[in-house]
């Protein structure tokens, strides 16, 4: 069978980007084997014949639809929504010529891409003389058909305030099928938001962009979440590098929060603002950051490189997390806590590597014991109030970003916050919009 599963996920991988990690080896072999049988195919070798074929164009849509998630709904990430409505889009639609080009990369049945279009319309509600785009894609042609029709059913707005359902969405009307009452597809968003966006099909490994001929090029801003989840790194890369060649310059690039971990993309900068982080594109001339080249919940430097010999247990541990050699990093850290156990950046780079295996939990119980043996660490609060976030637990995050308020409040202007490289001073104003 390992013959078998390799040459599969070599196939899927160059085919659709799709990595299957080795211990979920036996579940995919074994849902494969279903579809495959649910498919017409008489076994695996059949299948996998049929396709690295070159009749399988629709079949792979077919594969993509069953082995990946399709769950999305409005608004999806508040913190970064708030991002864009505060700071990114205000951004771009001041330093643009009256074009704004926006892109759901991986949209699904359009949640997310709709919610772009209802930010666009409350930040510029007359929008006469402007060149707007806004597109959302997929490779799924089922949930792009689900997209454009527009119905939505009451899942999709768990994080929707009642007053954007009111202003954005009418109840369905007319009969409705007994499927319909139980699926619970009441809302039918309003034709002028509809009418914002344009969906189509797009594979994002095999199709090539940026191309001129289509819509895929001079983007200001590129939304792909919970995509490259999927990919394995030679996909992530391979993507990473055509969106940023897509982006116009200045153009910002958003990712699910640790998605983009060890993938450096050498046009873009991580810029960091308390709601996450976005990647923007190099811009001539590039003004300076808000913060250096640290991306929140992706192990980076928290000192001055040191040289080799004479490095302390931390030291190293940053080095070798520098280099994604996560493992060695991680027992560093323990020699680190060994010879100091009441140390407490040992444990942000702890939860720091927890959070790029996905751990969440054992993230947030190594922050808060770098909270508890340092009171003061703002990165600390920082990094829990996301993680929080994304548990949908709003009220708790928002306590954390104004505990980390409170905190720099009380400290000098000019005082360095280690871990993000920004001063106090620097970092307040960005805080305080949470306050």
């Amino acid at each position: 069978m390992n013959g078998l599963f390799d040459e599969m996920a070599q196939l899927v991988a160059r085919k659709i980007g799709l990595h299957i990690p080795d211990e979920a080896q036996e579940r995919f072999m074994r849902d494969l084997r279903e579809h495959a049988a649910r498919r017409g195919h008489a076994d695996l070798e059949d299948y996998l014949e049929f396709l690295a074929g070159t009749q399988a164009a629709g079949e792979w849509e077919e594969f993509a639809r069953a082995f990946t998630s399709r769950e999305t709904f409005f608004f999806r990430d508040h913190g970064q929504f708030d991002l864009l409505r505060l700071r990114l889009l205000p951004e771009l639609m001041a330093r643009n010529d009256r074009t704004l080009r926006l892109w759901s990369a991986g949209c699904a049945s359009g949640e997310e891409a709709y919610s772009l279009a209802m930010l666009v319309d409350m930040l510029l509600p007359e929008r006469s003389g402007w060149n707007i785009l806004i597109l959302g894609t997929d490779i799924d042609s089922e949930a792009i058909a689900r997209a454009r029709h527009g119905h939505y059913g009451k899942w999709s707005f768990r994080m929707v305030p009642p007053e954007l359902r009111q202003r954005y969405f009418n109840a369905e009307s007319g009969n409705r099928s007994e499927a319909q009452s139980a699926a619970g597809n009441q809302h039918v968003l309003d034709e002028r938001i509809r009418s914002m966006v344009t969906f189509r099909v797009s594979n994002l490994v095999s199709e090539a962009f940026p191309a001129p001929w289509t819509e895929l090029h001079d983007m200001d801003l590129i939304l792909c979440r919970n995509v490259f989840i999927y990919f394995d790194r030679q996909a992530v890369s391979e993507v990473a590098s055509k969106f940023a060649a897509t982006l116009r310059e200045g153009g910002y690039l958003l990712t699910a929060h640790t998605e983009l971990i060890g993938y450096p993309v050498r046009e873009l900068e991580p810029r960091l603002f308390a709601e996450g982080v976005a990647y923007r594109k190099h811009a001539a001339p590039c003004p300076a950051p808000i913060a250096p080249l640290f991306v929140p919940m992706q192990p980076a430097p928290l000192a001055a490189p040191a040289q080799p010999h004479g490095q302390s247990p931390f030291e190293k541990a940053v080095a070798h997390a520098d280099r994604g050699e996560f493992d060695l990093a991680e027992q560093a850290c323990r020699e680190a806590l060994a010879a100091d156990p009441l140390a407490a950046a040992p444990y942000f780079l702890l939860a720091q590597l927890a959070e790029v295996r996905e751990d969440f939990g054992r993230a947030k119980e190594c922050l808060n014991k770098a909270i508890y043996l340092d009171p003061c660490f703002v990165a600390a609060y920082l990094e829990l109030a996301v993680l929080y976030e994304r548990a949908e637990d709003v009220r708790r995050a928002g306590t954390l970003r104004r505990a980390a308020l409170d905190i720099v409040r009380s400290m000098p202007c000019d005082a360095v916050i280690a871990q993000y490289g920004v001063t106090a001073g620097e970092l307040k104003p960005w805080l305080e919009q949470w306050a």
